[in-house]
């Protein structure tokens, strides 16, 4: 296909929309990627990958009069750059980002709901009423939309389950994929000396990693609460928790609890490190009961060959293979998650096992190439059926 030729597919998401450059790239044989976030510091990276980027205003609460300023936004945009297909992320872009695409004309729409989030998990009133808000605002965009596409199958059962989404315009797409050329377990001892000095770990020390916003339903508590257990028994044992308290979410930890989690484990806060901090763990722990459609954490943690422990919920059960590549144990329970994570702490011989088993899933399944094979593959069938023939003018 001529490059000038090739169709524009705008690329909608919120304020990590940057983590889709490497999807960005790979698209870029078929596709000319443009992307809109809700970040402009994200501006630089964009353009150090040689994509186009916009910035649009994008509320994180439920606010009617800022939401339809980013409506009207995303469709002035929209109009000017007149993309070929409109591919949204994220809660709120799902659908403020879909309904853009209609009003703008657009002629294939499409949006991917990466995991059903805390709503789905808080059975409060808040969250009541804020899905009494989103559900019929989702169902409006999926029904307006080409496809909805889902992380996992629980997470499509239960929307429809709900009819929100319609049958016969759904399909499943695991994740956003990894790039397992990037994340690989091989790197060098002397590349990770540094680090190793850094955070005071010894060579042959059982290190225990846990990668993710400080909120509620991640199950940093939990976490906390499971790595004061296994001190207990095993004192060397090193707990390791990456990444920056979420203070503006409704599930943000409080100044006590952040205490404590500071307490039972090393916080290290956000890292730019991850790959290195991977490499030098020896099990990875993902407690969170959030409802994410596949988690980025334990993708990039399989990649590097690790074994892994997370809960049984949507989606981390999907990446970890209870007793093949990793162990599953009910959500909330630190008891549990501590017995697991002593059973690999003591067993280096079963570490590797199940390393060798996530670096094959992760390869087979979610590695970068193949997802975005699948989505090069969604985006010719719908410009088929819905614009054949269709040229992005020059």
């Amino acid at each position: 296909m001529n490059l000038c030729a090739r169709p524009r597919v705008c690329l909608i998401g919120g304020p990590d929309v940057d983590a889709r450059i490497d999807l960005m790239r790979a698209l870029a044989l078929d596709f000319e990627p443009h992307a809109l976030g809700s970040n402009p510091a994200a501006a630089d990276r964009f353009a150090a990958a040689g994509f186009q980027f916009d910035s649009y205003p994008l509320s994180r609460m439920a606010a009617p009069l800022a939401d339809l300023r980013t409506l009207s936004c995303l469709a002035v945009i929209l109009r000017r750059e007149r993309p070929a297909i409109v591919h949204t992320f994220d809660t709120k872009p799902a659908v403020l980002g879909r309904l853009a695409a209609r009003v703008a004309g657009v002629p294939v729409v499409i949006g991917t709901i990466p995991g059903l989030g805390s709503l789905y998990v808080d059975g409060g009133w808040r969250a009541r009423a804020t899905r009494a808000v989103y559900e019929p605002l989702q169902a409006l965009a999926s029904h307006l939309s080409d496809l909805t596409l889902f992380q996992n199958d629980d997470d499509l059962r239960e929307l429809r389950r709900r009819r929100i989404v319609p049958r016969g315009k759904t399909a499943i797409v695991p994740g956003s994929g990894v790039c397992t050329d990037f994340f690989r377990p091989d790197l060098e001892p002397g590349d990770l000396a540094p680090l190793r000095t850094e955070l005071g770990l010894g060579q042959d020390e059982v290190v225990v990693t846990m990668i993710s916003r400080l909120t509620r339903s991640k199950g940093v508590l939990e976490y906390a609460a499971a790595a004061a257990i296994v001190r207990q028994q095993e004192p060397a044992t090193r707990f390791l928790l990456a990444g920056s308290a979420d203070q503006d979410s409704l599930e943000r930890l409080s100044q006590t609890e952040l205490e404590t989690v500071a307490r039972s484990v090393t916080w290290l806060g956000q890292r730019k490190d991850v790959k290195h901090l991977l490499a030098v763990t020896s099990v990875f722990v993902l407690p969170s009961y959030y409802r994410e459609g596949i988690p980025r954490a334990l993708l990039e943690a399989a990649a590097m060959g690790l074994p892994l422990v997370t809960v049984d919920v949507a989606g981390s059960r999907d990446v970890v293979r209870n007793g093949i590549n990793g162990l599953v144990v009910p959500q909330k329970d630190p008891a549990a998650l501590a017995h697991a994570i002593l059973q690999l702490a003591g067993d280096p011989a079963l570490r590797r096992r199940f390393g060798q088993a996530s670096r094959r899933l992760a390869v087979e399944r979610f590695e970068l190439r193949v997802i975005a094979a699948r989505l090069r593959a969604i985006y010719h069938h719908l410009l088929d059926l819905k614009s054949p023939g269709y040229r992005q003018r020059p």
